[in-house]
C-alpha cells in the first residue's frame, strides 16, 4: 500500500471544484493508496473553502456542501487524520528558522507543522511517503532538506514553475 500525505492547499482542490480536482481524486480514491492529512488541515480547510467561496462568489450553502464532503471523507476513512505532536512542533520551528530566516522565503507556521507531521508519519511507518502540496515556497524549501527528501517524495500538484520537475 502506498502512502500519500496532503497539505491543505493541495487537498482543497478535491472540494472546491478546481481544474486540479481530478489529479487529487485519482490519488484519494485509489484503493491501493492510504491518504493522510494533518489534524491542522481540519481547521485550515475552513479558511481554504471560505476563500474559494469568496473568489467563486458562492454562498454558505455551497460552503456547507464542500465542508460536508470533506468531513465525510474523514468519517468514512477515505482520508485519515494524523495528529500533530510536540516533536512536530519542534521540527516545524526548525523548518521555519531554516526556510524563513536562513533562506529568506515566506513559510507559514501551518505549512511547517503539516510538513513535519508528514515526516513523523514516514518515520513511524518506516515507509517513504508522497507529500502533495500546491505551495511553491514549501515545495522549494523541503526539497533542499535531506531529512525531508530522504523520507518523502515531494509532489507539486499544480503545473511546475520555472522548469522544475513536479516530482522530486
Amino acid at each position: 500500500m502506498s502512502l500519500h500525505f496532503f497539505d491543505t492547499c493541495a487537498i482543497k482542490h478535491r472540494y472546491i471544484g478546481s481544474p486540479h480536482a481530478r489529479q487529487v481524486d485519482r490519488v484519494v480514491l485509489d484503493k491501493k493508496i492510504e491518504s493522510y492529512i494533518a489534524d491542522l488541515t481540519v481547521l485550515e480547510i475552513c479558511s481554504a473553502l471560505g476563500g474559494a467561496c469568496r473568489t467563486q462568489k458562492k454562498g454558505v450553502k455551497e460552503y456547507d456542501a464542500m465542508d460536508h464532503r470533506f468531513l465525510t471523507d474523514i468519517a468514512d476513512g477515505t482520508i485519515k487524520v494524523r495528529p500533530t505532536n510536540k516533536l512536530n512542533v519542534i521540527r516545524a520551528r526548525s523548518l521555519l528558522r531554516y526556510g524563513g530566516v536562513i533562506k529568506g522565503r515566506n513559510l507559514g507556521s501551518g505549512d511547517a507543522l503539516i510538513a513535519s507531521c508528514c515526516l513523523d508519519l514516514a518515520h513511524d511507518k518506516k515507509e517513504r511517503i508522497t507529500f502533495n502540496t500546491a505551495d511553491w515556497n514549501l515545495y522549494r524549501i523541503l526539497r533542499e532538506i535531506d531529512a525531508f527528501t530522504a523520507a518523502m517524495t515531494l509532489q507539486f500538484i499544480l503545473p511546475p514553475k520555472h522548469g522544475i520537475p513536479a516530482r522530486t
